[in-house]
C-alpha cells in the first residue's frame, strides 16, 4: 500500500505565541511520520492568509492527498477559510489544549465557520504527542487517501446487468457525484475476441509456471487454456482502455459460449488489479475502497447463511475468490466450474480462507441515497468436508460475528458481500463522513 501523503500546514497570528506554534508543528511532523505518514510543507507557521495560499499550493504540487491545519496559536479565520475552499481536497483542523497558545479557541472559530459554510472537514483535538489523537487523525487520513484516489479514477464495466441483480447496479452519475469515478462501459465481445486471438505459446507457457505455484488442478487442458486466454485478454483490456478497476459480467452470455471468468478475475485480484464478477460496480467500488485500505485483496462473495445462534456467517464465492486469501496457494486446488452455471464452464480455485480479524464493507442504496454497512468478525478455517455441505467446487470463508447476526443479516441489501483482513472500521467510518454516505454498523 502506498504511503499516505499529506500537508501539514500549522497557522497562527502575529503577536501570538509563535515558539509554541513550532513546537506543535514539530511534534506533529515527527509523530505522524512515525505512524507511516509523508509529511509534506516547509514547518514554518504561517501568519497571513497569502502565507496559507501559498503553503496549500506548495504541498498540493508535491502530491498531498489532504491537508492538516495545525491551529498553532488563535487565528484569523478568513486565513484557513480562504484556502479550504481554494483547495478542494479532504482537510482537518487540529485544535491543541494548551491554554498559553489559544490553539484552542482557534481551531473553534475555524470549525465554526466551516461548518456554517457546509465545507467538510475532521475536528481533531489533542496534543500532538497524544496516542489516542494521532491514532483518530491518521484514521482519517487514510479515508482522505482513498477518497483522493477514487476522484478521477476509470471503472471498467465490462458487460451489463447480471441475472436481474438490481443492487450491483447504479446511476453513473450519483457514482461520479458521490465517488468522482468514471464508469466506462465496454462489451464482453471484446475481452472473448482477444482471447481467442492470443499466442498458444504464451498460454502454454503460463500454464507450466501455473501447476508449480498451486495444489492439484483437476482441469481438462481445454478449459485451462480458455481460462488462462481470458485473463490475459482482461490484462491487456484493462491496459489498453487504462481501467483502475473492473467489474465483469461473465454470467450467462461468456460462461455459456466460451469459458467462465473466475481464474481471470480471481488472478486479477491476487495481483491488485480490483475485478468484481457478475457487473456489480457497488461491490467493486467497495472492494476498490478495502484494497486502497489494507493493501490486499478483498473477498467478494454471497453471505449463504448466517447462524442466529453461534453468529458464524459464511461467504460462499461462485468461483471468483482471489488465492492469496488462502494460507497457502499449495492450498489451492483448480476444479471445474459447475455444469449448470454454464455449459462452457471454466476453471474455479477451491479453498477455505484463511483465519484472521476481517471488516466487512457493502455499499447498496436506500430510497436512491448511499449508504454502507460496515461490520467486523473472526475468520476461521474449516475442513474441505464442511464446504461440500454447500458446494464442494467453490471457495469460502467462515467468520465469528463480533455484532449481532440478526441485525448484521437484515442490513444486508445485496446477495453480495465484500470484506477484507485488517481492522479498518474507523478509516470507513471516516470515508463515509467524506462522501455523504451513511454507515450503518452491525
Amino acid at each position: 500500500m502506498n504511503v499516505p501523503r499529506t500537508g501539514l500546514i500549522t497557522v497562527s497570528l502575529e503577536g501570538e505565541r509563535l515558539d509554541l506554534a513550532e513546537k506543535f508543528d514539530r511534534t506533529a511532523r515527527h509523530q505522524l511520520a512515525r505512524f507511516g505518514l509523508e509529511v509534506l510543507g516547509d514547518g514554518i507557521p504561517k501568519t497571513h492568509g497569502r502565507e496559507v495560499l501559498a503553503a496549500v499550493e506548495s504541498v498540493r504540487r508535491d502530491g498531498a492527498e489532504s491537508i492538516v491545519y495545525l491551529m498553532g496559536t488563535w487565528v484569523s479565520a478568513p486565513d484557513v477559510v480562504t484556502a479550504v475552499q481554494l483547495a478542494g481536497m479532504p482537510m482537518a483542523v487540529w485544535g491543541v489544549p494548551e491554554g498559553a497558545s489559544f490553539s484552542s479557541v482557534g481551531a473553534n472559530v475555524v470549525h465554526g465557520a466551516l461548518e456554517e459554510l457546509g465545507l467538510k472537514h475532521k475536528l481533531v483535538y489533542g496534543l500532538p504527542d497524544d496516542e489516542e489523537t494521532l491514532r483518530e487523525l491518521v484514521c482519517f487520513l487514510r479515508a482522505a487517501r482513498v477518497k483522493h484516489a477514487l476522484n478521477g479514477a476509470l471503472l471498467g464495466l465490462i458487460g451489463g446487468r447480471s441475472l436481474g441483480m438490481y443492487p450491483s447496479t447504479t446511476d453513473p452519475l450519483q457514482v461520479k457525484r458521490v465517488f468522482g469515478l468514471e464508469i466506462e462501459h465496454v462489451d464482453q465481445l471484446l475481452l472473448v475476441e482477444t482471447a481467442r486471438g492470443l499466442d498458444e505459446e504464451k498460454v502454454t507457457q503460463a500454464y507450466e509456471e501455473f501447476k508449480g505455484a498451486y495444489g492439484q488442478i483437476n482441469v481438462p487442458m481445454e478449459i485451462m487454456s480458455k481460462s488462462l486466454r481470458m485473463y490475459f485478454a482482461l490484462k491487456q483490456l484493462v491496459s489498453e482502455r487504462q481501467f483502475d478497476f473492473v467489474a465483469l459480467k461473465c454470467l450467462e452470455e461468456v460462461i455459456n459460449t466460451y469459458v467462465s471468468c473466475c481464474l481471470p478475475i480471481a488472478l486479477a485480484n491476487d495481483e491488485g488489479l480490483i475485478t468484481a464478477c457478475q457487473s456489480d460496480i457497488n461491490a467493486a467500488i467497495a472492494m476498490q475502497i478495502m484494497h486502497l485500505l489494507t493493501g490486499s485483496a478483498p473477498m467478494f462473495a454471497d453471505v449463504n447463511v448466517v447462524d442466529k445462534d453461534t453468529g458464524v456467517a459464511r461467504l460462499v464465492n461462485c468461483g471468483t475468490m482471489p488465492t492469496v486469501l488462502a494460507t497457502s496457494k499449495k492450498d489451492v486446488e483448480w476444479n471445474c466450474q459447475y455444469e449448470y452455471m454454464g455449459k462452457a464452464r471454466g476453471a474455479c480455485p477451491t479453498f477455505c480462507c484463511r483465519a484472521g480479524h476481517v471488516t466487512f464493507a457493502a455499499l447498496s442504496r436506500i430510497k436512491g441515497d448511499y449508504v454502507m454497512q460496515i461490520a467486523s468478525g473472526e475468520a476461521f478455517e474449516q475442513p474441505k468436508s464442511v464446504l461440500a455441505e454447500v458446494r464442494d467446487v467453490w471457495p469460502q470463508a467462515f467468520v465469528k460475528l463480533h455484532g449481532d447476526p440478526l441485525d448484521f443479516y437484515r442490513n444486508l441489501r445485496s446477495n453480495h458481500m465484500v470484506a477484507a483482513y485488517g481492522d479498518v472500521t474507523n478509516e470507513l467510518i471516516d470515508f463515509c463522513a467524506l462522501s455523504d454516505i451513511r454507515p450503518i454498523l452491525t
